[in-house]
């Protein structure tokens, strides 16, 4: 019953958003309730619970859209963009590495694939596109990771730990970030069999128009194709140079629009 409930209550919440935003302006307490049919007393209890989250903002006696709705929107389409311009440029990379790429943007401190293309040889990798995969055991979450503020890695990692997936995973809070300065100082992540076992990464961040990270790209094959010293020499290089290829394209200026930590 408790599980219902909730359910109830989620249906009931989109149920008012979805009345907001088809008003076309702000509503009242019970104009919302006429809106969705429910008692005023419930659609009170629901609207200071948006409210809080800033899922709904209020106005005087009048409610509106909040701005956790307008940022969550804004985020969609900038996704929508990334993967959009991305494509061709990653399907550039995969066709000069040969091996399988993956385009990848931060959600709440976790790596969500938003693109994969396949490498023309015969292994098949375990991720999809909509997959959530930590980011501290990944190149494309270290390269995102990277150019964070670091007091926001800090609630990533106390958030979400550092699971071990590897015998080779980094686990240790102070070397995950001397690792990110690493990756900061070079422009590229290595994902050193630490994710998955038997598959080697390299990555790199993408920016957007203010230098903020937008997502991030990755090359990804099995050790027998991608050595540490091919990683280096050889991968690292294209996988910086599709990154800001992509950031240009979302109107990144230049290396020195990025955050600094």
């Amino acid at each position: 019953m408790r599980g219902r409930g909730g359910v109830q209550s989620l249906e009931r919440a989109a149920a008012l958003l979805r009345a907001l935003a088809e008003a076309g302006r702000p509503l009242s307490a019970g104009e919302l309730a006429a809106a969705v049919g429910l008692p005023r007393p419930t659609v009170y209890r629901l609207l200071q619970t948006l409210c809080a989250e800033g899922w709904v903002a209020q106005n005087g006696r009048s409610f509106v859209i909040g701005a956790s709705v307008l940022w969550l929107a804004a985020r969609r389409l900038e996704q929508l963009e990334l993967r959009s311009v991305g494509r061709p440029l990653l399907a550039e990379l995969r066709d000069r590495t040969g091996e399988t790429v993956h385009l990848g943007v931060l959600e709440a401190g976790q790596v969500v694939y938003v693109e994969k293309l396949e490498s023309p040889g015969p292994l098949r990798m375990a991720s999809m596109v909509g997959r959530i995969v930590p980011a501290h055991s990944t190149a494309l979450g270290k390269a995102m990771l990277a150019y964070l503020p670091w007091e926001q890695v800090e609630r990533i990692v106390e958030k979400h730990g550092l699971a071990r997936r590897t015998s080779n995973t980094i686990t240790d809070p102070a070397r995950l970030f001397q690792e990110l300065a690493a990756v900061r100082a070079r422009g590229y992540s290595i994902d050193n069999v630490e994710n998955e076992e038997g598959i080697r990464c390299v990555g790199a961040a993408i920016f957007e128009h203010r230098g903020r990270v937008a997502g991030a790209v990755s090359v990804s094959g099995s050790v027998a194709t991608i050595s540490l010293e091919r990683a280096r020499r050889e991968l690292a290089p294209l996988v910086r140079e599709a990154a800001e290829r992509i950031s240009r394209a979302m109107g990144w200026a230049g290396q020195g629009s990025r955050q600094d930590p």
